[in-house]
């Protein structure tokens, strides 16, 4: 899971620069190559779930958040970005929940909403990119505590 992220981030990130959001690296990569982002949110989504599901079932609920983003990555169709933006904040969300109702980790909490209140109000351009590093390093960083 911690592959697939940091193998596709980095990738993009030196092929094609920071995007606005991850989610337009979609579109970054050629057409024949687009497949590669939704492999990414699943690549990190299934784990999730299976390793998150045995602390809480909000991890289900975060994990399929990010699954749907990978099944709906067109997000310059106006339906498709509807349904995307939906299930992207909802995994955000949820898997905040999970980390404090389920793994119990505050502190991990406090630190992921403070550097995404940051990022939010100083970072202009790229921050949605930001933002997404941080809650995808956060569900990292919960799932880690639970396996180790």
């Amino acid at each position: 899971m911690l592959a697939v992220f940091v193998s596709y981030v980095s990738a993009i990130w030196i092929k094609y620069g920071i995007q606005k959001s991850i989610s337009d690296s979609y579109y970054a990569l050629p057409e024949q190559l687009r497949f590669l982002f939704t492999f990414f949110c699943w690549g990190f989504a299934l784990p999730a779930i299976i390793v998150g599901v045995e602390v809480t079932p909000l991890m289900f609920f975060a994990g399929a958040g990010i699954a749907f983003v990978g099944a709906a990555a067109q997000i310059h169709d106006n339906f498709v970005a509807k349904v995307h933006n939906i299930t992207a904040i909802s995994g955000i969300l949820f898997s905040q929940l999970a980390i404090y109702f389920g793994y119990h980790l505050l502190w991990l909490n406090i630190i992921s909403l403070s550097l995404i209140a940051l990022i939010y109000f100083f970072i202009k351009k790229n921050y949605i990119w930001w933002i997404e590093i941080v809650a995808f390093t956060a569900i990292s960083i919960a799932l880690g505590t639970a396996v180790f």
